[in-house]
């Protein structure tokens, strides 16, 4: 059994200030941005951090955890903007062509928006807008360099193809999980929400939604959480900025049974990317995912039911196979970062006693519980 090191840490690896042999060390940032002066002579890490390395870990949680509620807020506010702007030249159009608007028609403009491509749109230009400009601001803050961020080394097709895989078992595991608990939780008499996906209506409009579930939302999601926030998070353990980034994914989804796929997805997507220093991985991984996700979805509803099954049963198969062998193979050649003493002392504590960690898990679950109260099946009965 390996023995703990509680000792002072001195002279300081600067590659590799807490001497934990599991991590990459080419991933994680130079932790002089924490403590300026590690590289001068006689420097030490104390097994618990003194206040002004304690500090400067808090200030860059703090600024991580507010980044991504800035990207909700803004996703947010640029929404209801962009709708107030459309609805305003929509009505100043229909009373030139009318002259008179009848009394119910703001129900009948917010249905028209809610049945054309419009919303579609608005909801890729918002959250497009807001994971983007969240990224660029929390790298300029924390000082990450964009380059780094696609620094690939050791990937290869087979490496790539069988992540995909494990990220379609994931998925197909995930479904059937979320379908035994909607089944139980239904017979309970508790409410279930999980937001659905339009498949029909104007070719526009779906193309608004291919667009933005197949490309820009795996894109700027990963630049957002696989980017700013992984890098920010493994400062000091890239065992916890695996498990925290993951865990922040999963609840921002806002929904349980979408949890139950995010958050192990999450892992593995932020496991990649620190394995190859690249976001290139996850962000093939994550495309890849959503879009096969996006050609069931459309499989099941514009193919004969037969068919579908039978080419569902097939998918089944394969995955299972191959993403059993990509996982066993996985858990054989590869894990999860270790935790040393030191970088305990520098991560949990920190983040539970964080209050922004608190106002976004309660901001999140929140929006998922009213959700699951006001918009589920059940509520609506």
């Amino acid at each position: 059994m390996k023995q703990l090191d509680y000792s002072e840490i001195s002279p300081v690896d600067l590659r590799n200030p807490f001497r934990n042999p599991t991590e990459m060390p080419d991933y994680t940032p130079d932790y002089r941005q924490i403590l300026p002066a590690l590289d001068m002579p006689d420097t030490s890490l104390p097994l618990v951090p003194q206040s002004n390395e304690r500090t400067a870990l808090k200030r860059v949680l703090a600024i991580t955890f507010l980044l991504i509620l800035f990207a909700f807020v803004t996703a947010m506010t640029c929404y209801v903007v962009l709708q107030a702007v459309v609805s305003a030249v929509l009505r100043h159009v229909d009373m030139q062509r009318l002259g008179e608007l009848p009394e119910n028609y703001p129900m009948i403009l917010s249905q028209y928006l809610n049945d054309s491509a419009i919303n579609n749109a608005l909801t890729l230009i918002a959250f497009t807008v807001g994971n983007l400009s969240a990224f660029l601001i929390g790298c300029r803050l924390t000082q990450i360099r964009k380059a780094d961020l696609f620094r690939l080394r050791d990937f290869s097709a087979v490496r790539g193809v069988s992540y995909i895989m494990l990220g379609l078992w994931i998925q197909l595991l995930a479904q059937y999980a979320a379908s035994a608990l909607q089944s139980f939780l239904s017979r309970a008499n508790l409410p279930v929400y999980e937001p659905e996906v339009t498949l029909n209506g104007s070719s526009m409009r779906i193309l608004m939604n291919v667009l933005y579930i197949c490309v820009l939302a795996p894109i700027t999601e990963e630049l957002l959480m696989r980017g700013f926030v992984l890098k920010n998070l493994s400062r000091v353990s890239q065992r916890f900025g695996i498990l925290l980034s993951a865990f922040i994914f999963g609840i921002m989804h806002e929904n349980l049974p979408q949890f139950l796929f995010s958050f192990p997805l999450g892992i593995l997507l932020a496991y990649i990317t620190i394995r190859h220093n690249s976001l290139t991985p996850a962000i093939i991984t994550h495309l890849a995912v959503n879009s096969m996700s996006m050609l069931i979805s459309y499989g099941e509803n514009l193919l004969p039911h037969s068919t579908f099954r039978k080419a569902w049963m097939l998918y089944t198969l394969v995955v299972l196979l191959l993403g059993t062998v990509a996982l066993c193979y996985m858990l054989l050649t590869e894990h999860l970062p270790d935790l040393t003493p030191h970088q305990s002392t520098r991560t949990k504590r920190l983040v539970v006693t964080a209050p922004l960690f608190w106002l976004l898990v309660i901001t999140h679950v929140g929006l998922a519980v009213y959700s699951c109260y006001t918009m589920s099946p059940a509520a609506t009965m």
